[in-house]
């Protein structure tokens, strides 16, 4: 579904990501996990088209995207669930999902769309008029979410979405999430808690510093008994 090869970018004149290599295939979970400045939300507006990368190929469904924009993404399945949610705090719950189905073409499907965020998450279909600034953090982020799969796409892109919510709505996420798994929904998430990255994904990628350091499948990595030092090694300085 998404792949990418020896990609590099990133601000100014220094790369930040460097010769980035993953694949993930259709209806697979992966994660991206890695401490505070590896990278990772950079590599997210990389395979976005948010960042123009420098160097290497992207390819989406099989097809070279590396130079398509990131409306051209959208359109061609792949959304976004960004880093602080970014909800339009002023418009309601309606107006914030509806401005994540610009790409719709009729209204049966529109409707559709609606009728599945709603089932996924019921506490938006409880305050549909509701100003989603008014909403708490875990609500706004469910409505991230749901603004993001009211473009029905074929791939999900999860960037920190557990960040600064409550247990209780981070479970209600996971479910969720677990659903989208279940109707064969692709995604990445990008997360920098262990626990919560290992119980929504199958595989994952830990990046450090701009690179891909160790990939693995979920269940050898909750096992190893080593993880915690891992990560702290795979993060100090002789790894740059």
């Amino acid at each position: 579904m998404l792949e990418a090869v020896a990609l590099s970018g990133g601000y100014g004149p220094s790369d930040i990501l460097r010769e980035i290599a993953i694949t993930i295939r259709e209806g697979e979970a992966v994660a991206l996990l890695g401490p505070n400045g590896a990278g990772k939300s950079t590599l997210m507006a990389a395979l976005t088209a948010t960042l123009p990368h420098r160097r290497g190929t992207l390819r989406f469904a099989g097809e070279d995207v590396s130079g398509v924009p990131s409306h051209g993404l959208v359109a061609k399945g792949l959304a976004l669930v960004p880093e602080g949610r970014q909800i339009f705090s002023p418009f309601s719950v309606v107006e914030n999902l509806r401005l994540g189905a610009m790409k719709l073409g009729s209204r049966a499907t529109l409707e559709e769309r609606f009728d599945y965020v709603y089932t996924l998450f019921p506490r938006l279909a409880e305050r549909k008029s509701q100003r989603a600034g008014a909403m708490s953090g875990g609500e706004q982020q469910m409505l991230a979410i749901g603004r993001a799969l009211m473009s029905k796409p074929n791939m999900l892109l999860l960037d920190e979405p557990f960040l600064g919510i409550a247990p209780k709505v981070i479970d209600e996420i996971l479910a969720a999430l677990q659903l989208l798994r279940r109707d064969g929904l692709t995604f990445l998430l990008v997360e920098q808690k262990l626990p919560i990255a290992l119980m929504a994904t199958e595989r994952a990628y830990v990046m450090i510093k701009g690179h891909i350091v160790l990939e693995s499948d979920c269940p050898s990595l909750s096992q190893r008994s080593d993880i915690h030092d891992l990560y702290f090694s795979l993060s100090s300085p002789q790894q740059a």
